[in-house]
């Protein structure tokens, strides 16, 4: 926040000045002087003002469309070098999968009655849903496909290998976007993460018990 230099450094000023020391000091003392030239005096400051400094600069705001209805047929086409799906369920020539894991995901998809549309989501479509990551940090998560079902049902579906420690955020945030676009749009959207081990052990013959394998 360079732009706030003026009105942060008093407060960093006060911060050592009256509670970093535990007590009231004299900033001008070579000792604290030097104790303020520390790696860890910096650690502490910035650790201290970003929790504080994050509650005020993230802010919740009722959801709204702010675009028109964006068509995955509008997509540039783009080139690939990784695994490819031929599928005639998708808007795409083909299915561009990042690892064998998300092609045998999408082969699944292909087979199944229930699903009627499918993609994989490229990253050149744009399509991402904004989060706070488990140190309040603003980051955008970009989900693996979108499915549409004979029921008219419209799915967002992450697959994962590898879970790491802001993923239940991710999850939490795709099921919050699903809830607004329902209520914004009135077309029936739904979240679900797919993992591969589970995927793998549960080898379902239909959509339906895919839902019912991953729910329970």
């Amino acid at each position: 926040m360079p732009s706030q230099f003026a009105a942060i450094a008093p407060k960093i000023q006060a911060f050592f000045q009256n509670k970093a020391f535990g007590k009231t000091v004299d900033l001008y003392e070579p000792a604290i002087i030097q104790a303020m030239s520390t790696n860890l005096a910096s650690f502490l400051v910035t650790n201290e003002f970003e929790k504080v400094l994050r509650q005020q600069i993230i802010e919740e705001i009722q959801p709204s469309l702010l675009n028109e209805a964006k068509r995955l047929s509008s997509t540039a086409a783009f080139p690939f070098s990784r695994l490819l799906l031929a599928s005639d369920k998708t808007v795409f020539n083909y299915v561009a999968c990042d690892n064998e894991f998300e092609r045998d995901f999408a082969q699944f998809l292909n087979r199944v009655d229930e699903v009627t549309a499918f993609a994989k989501l490229p990253a050149q479509f744009g399509f991402s849903i904004q989060y706070t990551d488990s140190r309040t940090n603003i980051r955008h998560y970009y989900p693996d496909f979108v499915v549409k079902l004979a029921t008219g049902q419209h799915w967002l579906i992450e697959t994962k290998g590898r879970e790491d420690i802001d993923v239940a955020l991710k999850d939490e945030a795709a099921r919050y976007w699903c809830d607004n676009a329902t209520e914004l749009t009135g077309t029936d959207w739904h979240y679900l993460k797919v993992r591969q081990s589970t995927f793998e052990q549960l080898q379902p013959a239909d959509f339906q018990e895919l839902k019912i394998g991953l729910q329970c």
